[in-house]
């Protein structure tokens, strides 16, 4: 039986109501908001432009939600698309509740934490990351990692028939616990309309509530302790900002060239009797890491909250000393950055100080680097994309690193560029 263009037409149609439900479903269930209803009338005789297929495409990369292909977004996108005027179609995406509360806050949500989940539940550094991309017009990217300030909901944006619907007691909901943000997630509410920047990084300093002195934008979130500060020895902190902000597991920036004056006490010289294997493997990891996790020397995250002390480091900072005495004792929170030669170099492209002291100075130093702004683009492209960039495209990432940069670090800017790509596949 053939089937005519018109009955096509209306096939497709059919399909993409149907996924967008399919998709509307996963997404509620994972705390997204309900998307606004088309206000268009489905057009089953009228054919789909080039242009129309290219909008629903990009929409659906951009928010990570199927609508339907008649609807007014989508017919908006179409237009300035015909009209050559393709950054501007992008942003009726990039406008769209939508995208702030899927796919930037899950593009958040697997930086959070340590397996990398989708499913991590909203917290701190998932409401701030998506604030920022929000606020991209005042707010550059770098504050990701210098910033001292968090986001949360607007208390009168969370009240229902007068009652609140978001606990918010600073010190309860906030710093002891991730209240805040779980009602959040419960309740429904769509982040890009309830988040507020709110000056400060509250912690818990005597049974009330303080700014920490020493913040490093999402470095100094109690998500981010959460995931890597409880327990351990700190090393976790510096592994995994790396990984997260610089794109860069241990085992790629590991160098058993770098010295080695900075591994502590913990660490034995001699594992399994070998010295060789110290030198050639343990050595090429702890020199790097040992050398920066002084600037977490002051934290530490016990009994469920951040704490800090101005004057004195955690005793896990200079564990089992007995493995070999002679190894560093830290006593403050100076740092060192031994990451600066050979292929190191140009992976993080330094600009500014390598030796430091504290989170906020460590901060600083990444968010300067073309390191930062390179794993920017990759996270975007990976998400926007849906695939990681090939060994090939380093020049491309580099290239999209580069206008990050030139924007002024406009991050939400970036999800558009990186869209309309002829690498990313989703604007054909």
């Amino acid at each position: 039986m053939r089937v005519s263009r018109n009955e096509k037409t209306a096939i497709t149609r059919k399909s993409a109501v149907a996924a967008a439900v399919a998709t509307l479903l996963v997404s509620l269930s994972a705390g997204a908001q309900m998307p606004a209803p088309s206000t268009a009338m489905p057009e089953p005789d009228m054919p789909i432009s080039a242009e129309r297929s290219r909008a629903h495409s990009l929409f659906r990369s951009l928010t990570g939600t199927l609508i339907p292909i008649d609807d007014a977004r989508i017919k908006e996108m179409e237009t300035l698309l015909k009209a050559g005027q393709d950054r501007e179609a992008t942003r009726v995406a990039t406008r769209d509740p939508l995208f702030y509360d899927i796919r930037v806050r899950d593009l958040a949500r697997k930086m959070a934490a340590r397996d990398e989940s989708v499913r991590t539940p909203l917290n701190d550094f998932v409401a701030t990351f998506v604030g920022v991309v929000r606020d991209s017009d005042t707010t550059s990217a770098k504050e990701l990692l210098t910033g001292n300030f968090t986001y949360r909901a607007d208390a009168t944006l969370t009240t229902v028939n007068g009652t609140q619907q978001v606990r918010a007691n600073v010190l309860n909901d906030i710093v002891n616990s991730n209240n805040h943000y779980a009602d959040l997630q419960t309740r429904g509410f769509s982040l890009a309309a309830v988040l507020v920047k709110v000056p400060g990084q509250p912690i818990n300093v005597n049974n009330a509530a303080a700014d920490i002195p020493d913040p490093a934008g999402l470095l100094t979130t109690r998500q981010w302790m959460l995931a890597h500060a409880d327990a351990g020895t700190n090393r976790r902190l510096v592994e995994y900002t790396f990984k997260e902000f610089m794109c860069q597991p241990m085992t790629q920036w590991a160098d058993a060239t770098a010295p080695d004056d900075r591994v502590g006490r913990d660490v034995s010289r001699t594992p399994a009797g070998s010295n060789e294997k110290y030198l050639t493997t343990c050595k090429a990891c702890h020199g790097q890491m040992d050398g920066l996790r002084g600037a977490f020397a002051r934290v530490d995250f016990v009994n469920n909250r951040v704490v800090y002390t101005p004057a004195a480091v955690p005793a896990k900072m200079n564990r089992n000393q007995q493995e070999f005495p002679a190894g560093y004792v830290t006593t403050d929170a100076s740092w060192v950055n031994y990451a600066t030669v050979g292929k190191n170099a140009d992976a993080f492209g330094w600009r500014s100080a390598t030796t430091g002291t504290g989170m906020a100075a460590l901060g600083a130093m990444l968010a300067n680097s073309q390191g930062f702004s390179r794993c920017m683009a990759r996270r975007v492209f990976t998400d926007v994309c849906k695939r990681q960039p090939a060994s090939t495209e380093e020049a491309l990432v580099r290239n999209l690193g580069d206008q990050l940069e030139s924007s002024g670090y406009h991050l939400r800017g970036l999800f558009e560029i990186v869209a309309l790509r002829p690498e990313c596949g989703v604007n054909q």
